[in-house]
């Protein structure tokens, strides 16, 4: 399962990550409901990867040229939401590097664009002591950047080759409508299904179910520090968040020929409790996010495809 930079010189993915957050209003008493709040976001970008220096015996760097960023967004209130801070990373590139095993090491250029995208979710106040924020999706962008070689990463013997059975466990963070400290995060177990040779191509077929982890992962970097108010969003009377369940499934196709990921598929559902910064009586405000992520390597045809509907989106 080692990743093979040579062997594929340039490859192109599909990132998707959609969202349903509906808030519910409930009684401490009865657990009865008295109101309930829908919101959906969604991003979709679309990544140009290509080795600078391919290793495959240590640490190759790998450029990522963000080609496309399209974000929708409806609020609690129905209110038009503000431009997601991810816009900026349209058209910018960044170096990582990662070993032949898919272990990921942080590049200086890829932490100034974070904290760079980071900056510009926050609201120009003047003078003002209170830091304002737009809801953002950054955290969606590390998900896919900490995910993508995950299956390969997170195996404990990659070099000895998989079978149908190996089962093998990851722990990852969540993306989530709003970063906060205690990060929803998940253990999440890989099995192979089978392994397919298509015309000399040997595929795999992995499924994932997951567990909710009890502790957040604090393994990676944030956007940003320091407290701030999230702008108009319920969210921003909202603390002591506690994850209670999380339940969905995926499936992942991993190439073991040219040793990438050709597409992955994610869905779950995760409840989150909370309570108000101000008590409002014996409401009690419970979180349900249903989360859906695709990972997908596009193809020249797929590609074809992609600058034609962007073309005809833009009226050109």
């Amino acid at each position: 399962m080692a990743l093979d930079f040579e062997a594929a010189p340039s490859l192109r993915y599909r990132f998707v990550s959609s969202r349903e957050v509906q808030i519910e209003l409930t009684s401490s008493s009865a657990g009865k409901k008295e109101d309930s709040k829908l919101a959906n976001e969604s991003i979709e970008m679309v990544f140009g990867i290509r080795p600078l220096e391919a290793n495959p015996y240590g640490l190759s760097t790998v450029e990522f040229t963000c080609e496309s960023v399209e974000i929708n967004r409806t609020t609690f209130s129905g209110k038009p939401a503000p431009a997601d801070a991810m816009q900026h990373l349209r058209g910018r590139t960044y170096t990582l590097q990662v070993s032949p095993t898919g272990q990921i090491e942080l590049t200086d250029s890829f932490r100034n664009l974070l904290r760079e995208i980071g900056q510009k979710s926050f609201v120009e106040k003047g003078d003002s002591a209170q830091r304002i924020k737009d809801p953002d999706m950054i955290l969606d962008w590390l998900f896919f950047q900490y995910t993508l070689w995950d299956l390969t990463a997170s195996n404990p013997k990659p070099l000895r080759g998989i079978a149908p059975g190996s089962s093998w466990q990851s722990e990852q963070f969540l993306p989530w409508p709003v970063p906060i400290q205690n990060l929803p995060s998940r253990v999440i177990t890989y099995t192979v299904e089978n392994i397919e040779d298509r015309q000399g191509t040997k595929l795999a077929s992995v499924s994932t179910r997951y567990q909710l982890r009890e502790k957040p992962l604090l393994n990676f970097p944030l956007p940003y520090e320091g407290s701030y108010q999230i702008r108009g969003s319920l969210f921003s009377v909202l603390r002591s968040y506690r994850h209670e369940s999380l339940e969905g499934t995926g499936q992942l196709v991993f190439n073991l020929t040219d040793g990438r990921l050709e597409s992955a598929q994610d869905d779950y559902t995760l409840i989150t409790a909370a309570d108000f910064i101000l008590p409002l009586g014996d409401s009690l405000p419970k979180l349900t996010v249903r989360q859906h992520i695709q990972i997908e390597r596009l193809s020249d045809n797929n590609l074809q495809k992609t600058a034609q509907t962007e073309k005809n989106g833009s009226g050109q």
